[in-house]
């Protein structure tokens, strides 16, 4: 059984979800990888008003957490997603993504965006899967990212 919580973003469970989305990262852009706010954001901005912060549990175990933000008053910015490497290819990605979607859609937003790299090939599917499309693609410390956007 899954279930949703609002909780906060600098919660045991959000940090936990956090140490080891940050460890994927690391492991696939190598160590030298710096997880700056202009990527990642700060948690603080999950507490703003019309900001969302999920944490997914699985059977009582958080495995998957996401916050949403809004940038505007019809466009938010969906940030670090991510879904434990044990609880992957579930569904809980899509659940959560759905679930961001419809909490921004009720806040009145029109247009979700998110930033991702080509290491994250799972999180790309996901995305491109859920009908996001590429809008830029800088290149930026040997990577390449993408911003993804699509109408809610």
């Amino acid at each position: 059984m899954i279930e949703f919580r609002d909780e906060p973003p600098d919660g045991s469970a959000a940090q936990a979800l956090w140490t080891e989305y940050q460890a994927l990262v690391r492991e696939r852009l190598g160590d030298d990888f710096v997880a700056t706010d202009a990527i990642f954001a700060t948690e603080q901005v999950f507490l703003e008003p019309r900001a969302v912060w999920l944490v997914l549990y699985e059977d009582g175990r958080p495995v998957a957490c996401g916050g949403v933000r809004p940038l505007d008053a019809s466009t938010a910015e969906i940030k670090r997603m991510f879904v434990t490497s044990d609880a992957r290819c579930r569904g809980h990605g899509r659940a959560l993504l759905a679930e961001l979607e419809l909490r921004a859609a009720a806040a009145g937003i029109r247009r979700a965006r998110l930033y991702t790299t080509e290491v994250l090939i799972e999180a790309r599917q996901l995305y491109n899967d859920a009908g996001y499309q590429v809008v830029d693609a800088p290149r930026s410390d040997r990577r390449q990212d993408y911003w993804l956007e699509r109408q809610l």
